[in-house]
This record gives structure tokens, sequence and C-alpha cells, in this order.
């Protein structure tokens, strides 16, 4: 198939093809920049990357596809959902009430240091998947996310670990790993809806 030939991409990620979701997103990665950059202000690009905006839609949008409601939106105006979620995620992350001391500030994707770097691992994957009311629960998800993590193979906790503890990029974590970017944008979203799927008895209710 022709890598530019859109319409039967559309098709397949409609039949819940992860693949060629990850493939449209390449192609319509401009599109998605632009959105991004016109629904965010300049205050939070001064601390997050647009393209780390970009790698967080990605993989939320491949760890939910299976659910993708494609009978009321088109693939882009999907994306365009989440991106506007993401955003609204990323600025209350850095600038809500409870996350206003310097120690907070830091971007989700900051490195970890030392002996912290695992627990850092597990605390921003749970503030990933905990909304901030729910801050109660999160003791409790914590230790249920730390024993998640462990029954992840090794390839996945190193791709995660890359990904949301050393910040690297998708197509680092792919050189490092000798697979393709696709390949681990892929693996991450499993990963991500493994480990939500392990944590749903304890998720949050608003």
């Amino acid at each position: 198939m022709d890598k530019f030939d859109q319409p039967e991409l559309v098709q397949r990620i409609k039949q819940h093809d992860a693949e060629a979701l990850a493939n449209y997103i390449d192609l319509n990665r401009g599109q998605l920049a632009g959105f991004l950059k016109s629904i965010t202000g300049e205050h939070l690009l001064a601390v997050v990357e647009l393209d780390d905006l970009i790698q967080e839609v990605s993989t939320a949008a491949l760890s939910s596809l299976d659910s993708a409601p494609f009978d009321q939106y088109e693939p882009m105006q999907w994306l365009q959902q989440i991106a506007r979620r993401r955003v609204v995620d990323a600025h209350r992350f850095h600038f809500g009430a409870k996350r206003r001391d310097a120690g907070r500030q830091r971007s989700i994707h900051a490195a970890n240091s030392g002996g912290t770097a695992a627990l850092g691992l597990e605390q921003m994957l749970v503030a990933s998947m905990t909304s901030p009311s729910a801050a109660l629960s999160r003791d409790i998800r914590m230790v249920r996310m730390q024993e998640a993590i462990e029954e992840l193979s090794d390839e996945q906790k190193q791709s995660i670990r890359m990904r949301y503890v050393e910040g690297l990029p998708t197509k680092e974590i792919a050189a490092k790993l000798g697979k393709t970017d696709v390949a681990i944008r892929v693996l991450l979203s499993r990963s991500m809806r493994l480990l939500e799927t392990q944590l749903q008895d304890v998720k949050p209710r608003e």
C-alpha cells in the first residue's frame, strides 16, 4: 500500500488497526502539531515541548483505539478531542493549585536520578491516570501500579522507563531497542493499556 493512501489508512483505523493509526499520525503530524499549538498557551509551551504533547496524544490514541467512537467522529476529529484533553491535563499538572511548589513544577517527562528513578516512574504513571480530586486513592493505586509494573516483560519495562522516566522520544527508544518507531508506540500503548486495566477496580470516580 502507498504510505500516502490516507483513505485506506482511515478505513483500517476504523477497524482498530494500531499500525495504521500510528502511520496516520505520522502523515498528519503537521496538522496535529498546528492544532495543538493553536490551543496551547505560550505559558504552557514554555514548560512542555510540542513534540512531547504530540507523543502523548499518539500514546493516548493508541491506548484507547479499541473503544474509539468512529461511528461519531473521523480519526482526525477524534485525535483533536484527545489533544484537547491532553492540553488540559498538562496545564493542570504544571499550573494546578496543588502543584505550585517547585518540586511539582517539573515536566512529567523530567528524568529522575539515583534511587528515586523507579518510584518516580510509578508516581508519574499514577498521576497520569488519576484525577486531581482522587488524591486519597493514589497510595492504593501506587502499590497496585508497582505490582502491575513487575508483571510486565523486561522490554515493556525498559521502553516505559525510557519514555516516562528519561523522557526519550519514541524514535530514540526504537533505535536503542532495534525496533521501528511504530512498533515502540504500539508497545507503549499496549503496556499502558495493560497497566490501566489492572487498576480498574481502584479507578477514581468523579
